[in-house]
């Protein structure tokens, strides 16, 4: 249990370290770039993507989807 807590720790560091990285080469002040619509997947597959997952969080949640009994 203590190597668990330990890990979460290691990785919890490694994300706060990463972020404040990140935020040291934020522009600030500059010209803001245009943001293009994500066009990456079609509506219909988003939709779709949702509603499935919707599903499995209920599944896993009522207890129908189990790794073991």
């Amino acid at each position: 249990m203590a190597r668990l807590i330990l890990m979460g720790l290691f990785i919890a560091a490694i994300l706060i370290t990463v972020t404040s990285v990140m935020a040291l080469f934020e522009t600030r002040g500059g010209p803001v770039a245009a943001q293009k619509k994500d066009t990456t997947m079609p509506a219909t597959v988003r939709k779709f993507a949702y509603v499935l997952l919707i599903i499995v969080m209920f599944g896993v949640t009522t207890g129908w989807l189990v790794a073991s009994v």
